[in-house]
């Protein structure tokens, strides 16, 4: 049967077979190159972590060597690295990966604390420095000038300064005490650490099962103060996402408020203006109602006079005119009455009050 399919096969399609062959060889030879160039580099690592060891028994093995005969075949299978060696190799490896790492992190964790450590002390010095500079400029600069000469008097300098001295002496006797303190507090836990790992050893069974117990207690307690927190930090914010928007809310009817009290201000500013020109008008009405009063009188004077009391032409012609122009005043004045009115009516609609009817 394989024959037959083999005659039936034309040569392109056996070259490309051969290819496709090849290809699957060449790239099953480069996975195991890429195996071997891990493994070497796994191997190089071990030889350099452990060089003093392997040149010992280097040493060791030449010394055995010598006393081999010369015409004895060295067994090449000697030579290659078993399966098991080789895990060990990569099991020390790991192992060895694992323990710089958590050595790396303890040190940068150590770096962090340090750093931490080391910026605090600078914000409280930097916070030490801004109160004193302060200190200085209000009781010296601001308060130490004399008002006679206009310089700083020597005496409260010096007084300033020793109280200064002073109080960092007393800073000074309270960091040693806490120091004292520190160091009580870690002799007396390092005694306990040492008493424990003392101990350690006649640590009974039941002992430790009765930790685990009260382990997983407190566990299950610490969960649940978790979970409570983190209800009351939600609720937290809730709560301040509302207060957030009723104070916005009191800001708005505060700012609206404001803006009602400036507009009553100014309508009442309106009301007292629009009064007084309503005043002056009603005292001009006034001023002219009584000199219409007047006017009438002389006009009715005039008509009922007789022949012996009628004036001379000239003096008839200028009371004639200012007649005329007491009537065209008087039109005047009417007519801006009426205007004035009108415009006291608008005020009064506009600001929302009643007209006094007069």
């Amino acid at each position: 049967m394989i024959p037959e399919q083999q005659q039936g096969i034309t040569e392109e399609e056996k070259e490309l077979i051969l290819i496709e062959e090849l290809s699957q060889k060449l790239e099953g030879l480069y996975k195991d190159m890429e195996q071997i160039r891990r493994e070497n580099l796994l191997f190089e690592s071990y030889i350099m972590r452990n060089s003093k060891d392997l040149q010992r028994e280097d040493e060791a093995e030449d010394k055995n060597k010598k006393t081999r005969k010369k015409n004895q075949p060295v067994d090449k299978k000697t030579m290659q690295l078993t399966n098991e060696e080789k895990y060990e190799i990569a099991q020390f490896e790991s192992d060895t990966l694992k323990k710089n790492i958590e050595e790396g992190r303890i040190r940068s964790d150590q770096i962090l604390e340090t750093l931490r450590a080391i910026l605090e002390e600078t914000d409280k010095a930097i916070t030490e420095i801004r109160k004193d500079a302060f200190d200085f400029q209000r009781e010296i600069l601001f308060a130490g000038e004399n008002t006679r000469t206009g310089k700083i008097e020597a005496e409260r300098i010096e007084k300033y300064f020793k109280e200064k001295l002073a109080q960092k002496d007393a800073q000074i006797e309270k960091y040693k005490q806490k120091k004292a303190n520190i160091e009580q507090q870690i002799t007396k836990t390092s005694n306990q650490i040492q008493k424990k790992e003392e101990m350690g050893d006649d640590l009974k069974f039941i002992d430790f099962h009765q930790l685990q117990i009260e382990n997983k207690k407190y566990v299950k307690q610490i969960d649940e103060k978790n979970k409570k927190l983190l209800g009351l930090k939600i609720a937290t914010g809730k709560i301040s996402s509302v207060l957030i928007e009723e104070r916005n809310q009191l800001q708005n009817e505060i700012d609206q408020c404001n803006t009602l009290i400036q507009e009553i201000d100014d309508k009442n500013k309106k009301i007292a203006k629009t009064q007084e020109q309503t005043k002056k008008v009603k005292t001009q009405i006034a001023s002219l109602t009584e000199k219409k009063k007047k006017f009438a009188i002389q006009l009715e004077q005039v008509n009922n006079a007789t022949n012996e009391d009628i004036p001379k032409a000239m003096t008839y012609v200028l009371q004639k005119r200012k007649e005329e122009e007491l009537v065209y005043k008087i039109r005047n004045t009417n007519r801006k009455i009426e205007i004035a009115e009108l415009a006291y009516q608008k005020a009064c609609k506009s600001l929302g009050l009643n007209p006094i009817q007069q």
